[in-house]
Parts: structure tokens; sequence; C-alpha cells
């Protein structure tokens, strides 16, 4: 059973491993070319290892694109963490790659709850029919999907409601 998850996903124990010797070496080394061993994490962390990833799950389609490049941003991130201030020169000019990266994951999430409330109020089909369907295009757990119902089911009240309310006026 260890070996059949272990070759579905060798990618945590292989990021693991690069992460562990990136931040070996950081604290090992005597920091005398800073430049070249920060642009050496940054390269591991935001393009290795979001390249790994994609390899590994590269069957998940589109969702494995949108990981990675939550990965490539979280590499930004860690990266800014782990290098020490003072020798932070790649870095600097790497913000706005990460500031992109976010504002591409917003727009995807803002496009994902507008097509799940456009099904909410211009559909027909019951809160669970509708969760369920958003459930087989983004690929959710199954309590999420029951949440998503429940905040379905919610809403529609609701709008029932207001259109009662603002209807006897």
């Amino acid at each position: 059973m260890a070996f059949a998850w272990l070759r579905n996903n060798w990618f945590y124990p292989l990021a693991s491993a690069v992460v562990l010797g990136d931040v070996s070496a950081l604290y090992v080394q005597d920091w005398s070319h800073p430049r070249l061993l920060e642009a050496a994490v940054v390269f591991d962390l935001v393009v290795v290892l979001p390249l790994l990833y994609l390899w590994c799950y590269r069957s998940r389609g589109a969702a494995a694109i949108v990981r990675a490049v939550c990965l490539a941003s979280l590499g930004i991130w860690a990266t800014g963490h782990i290098v020490p201030l003072e020798h932070q020169h790649v870095l600097g000019s790497l913000s706005w790659l990460r500031t992109t990266a976010m504002v591409v994951l917003v727009l995807i999430e803002i496009r994902i709850l507008f097509n799940f409330y456009k099904a909410i109020f211009a559909s027909d089909k019951t809160p669970e029919e509708i969760a369920e369907k958003l459930a087989s295009d983004v690929k959710l757990p199954t309590w999420l999907t029951r949440l998503f119902a429940l905040e379905a089911r919610a809403l529609r009240s609701l709008a029932g409601f207001v259109k009662g309310f603002l209807g006897r006026r």
C-alpha cells in the first residue's frame, strides 16, 4: 500500500528532499557568493518544484497547472523568509511575478464563484445537483460539495425572501 502511494505521489518525498537540501545549503554556506546561492534557491523553489509537481500530476489537467502556479508563488514567499534579508538581491526583481500569479489565481477563483452563483440563481436545478456539477468540474472533496449545496440552498431561500419582501411594497 505504501509503495502504491509513493508511486502515485513521488512529488512529496522529492520536494521534501529539494527543500531540505536548499535550507541546509543556506545555513552551511559561508555566503561568499550570495547572489548565486539565492538564485539557486529561487530556481529550485520557483521553477523546479512546480515543474516536478506538473510532471507528477500531469493527468489532473488544468487543476495541476493552477496548483503549480500556487506552488511557484509559495516558493517566492518561502525564499523571502529563508534567505537572510541582507542577501536578497534576486527576490526584489521577482516581486512582480508573485503579484501576477496571485492576480491570476484570484481571477480564476472569481470565475469559479461567478459560475456557481450564476448556476444557483439562473437554473432550475436543485442545489445538490448544482454542487455536484461544480464538484465534478473543479474536483472538490465531498464535504465541500455538501457545504456548497447548503450555501446554494440558503442563497436561494434568501433570494426568495428578498423578492417576496420587495414585491409587497
